[in-house]
């Protein structure tokens, strides 16, 4: 699949998830900063002190994400205050809650 990453803006990811880290926590709010679409990925490894830190974020286009974790291409367009917290289950890959 074919992603135009300028339909979309910047995902904030955590640099867990980029190492292979399950998706935890998504949500998203409307961002100050223009190329971002108000998206933020945390891992299951991510703690409070793990996401208090800049450094430990880095920004990815759409294709990227996409690339990681294919669910998210439904998600993109989510209104702004989204909130899911991911459950990975036997009989599937996942659920949010």
């Amino acid at each position: 699949m074919t992603i135009d990453n300028s339909d979309y803006g910047g995902f904030v990811v955590s640099k867990n998830v980029l190492a292979g880290k399950q998706i935890h926590y998504t949500f998203r709010e409307k961002s100050s900063i223009a190329a971002l679409n108000g998206w933020t990925v945390y891992s299951v490894a991510d703690d409070d002190k793990y996401v208090n830190e800049a450094d430990n974020f880095q920004v990815v286009s759409a294709s990227t994400l996409f690339k990681l974790a294919p669910v998210m291409l439904e998600l993109f367009n989510a209104p702004y205050g989204t909130d899911l917290c991911w459950l990975y289950e036997q009989r599937g890959p996942y659920r949010f809650l």
